[in-house]
């Protein structure tokens, strides 16, 4: 693994459909019915994760903007892929990235993407997050100072006073300037 200087306030990234491009090019789900307290689920997507993974490539503009990232804050990417594909996602990031960044990945399927995400950023305390699921993105801003939501066609019904929507993450970069130099 590649050793990460720290940089900075922490700043998290979701992974899929925020550096690496989702399955076909399309982001799965509007998270509108999506509950807070509803249980993880062992189903098909939770086995099949390694799989799934395979030859996707980043998000348009990914590299450049997580790079550029780095150099000002302390990046971790936050995702809720398994612990049983971590091995494939450091490899993902060597080839597209040259490097691994703090990787943290959902340690078993108990936990809603969301409930992880919450409770890793609890943790974390980042600065922002950026993210692609509204309703991830939605309880996050009740706990941080800012939510990069990457601009989905599904996602579009979610507005908020601390989510900001973007179509690359360079977008981002003027408004997190802002809240580090608070």
């Amino acid at each position: 693994m590649c050793a990460m200087p720290s940089r900075g306030q922490p700043v998290t990234f979701d992974l899929d459909g925020v550096l690496c491009r989702p399955p076909f090019g399309i982001n799965p789900g509007k998270g509108k019915a999506k509950r807070r307290d509803a249980p993880g689920k062992k189903n098909l997507l939770w086995l099949t994760e390694r799989s799934r993974y395979a030859f996707r490539r980043p998000m348009p503009g990914a590299r450049e903007g997580f790079a550029a990232a780095m150099e000002r804050f302390e990046c971790h990417v936050v995702t809720a892929r398994g612990e049983h594909a971590r091995a494939l996602t450091e490899r993902w990031f060597r080839r597209y990235f040259g490097i691994v960044p703090p990787l943290h990945l959902r340690p078993h399927w108990r936990e809603t993407s969301a409930q992880f995400k919450v409770r890793k950023l609890r943790e974390l305390q980042p600065l922002a997050h950026f993210e692609d699921d509204p309703h991830t993105a939605r309880w996050l801003a009740e706990m941080l100072p800012a939510v990069f939501l990457v601009d989905w066609g599904r996602n579009r019904w979610l507005e908020g006073d601390r989510i900001h929507r973007i179509r690359n993450l360079s977008e981002a970069f003027p408004i997190l300037e802002d809240l580090a130099d608070a």
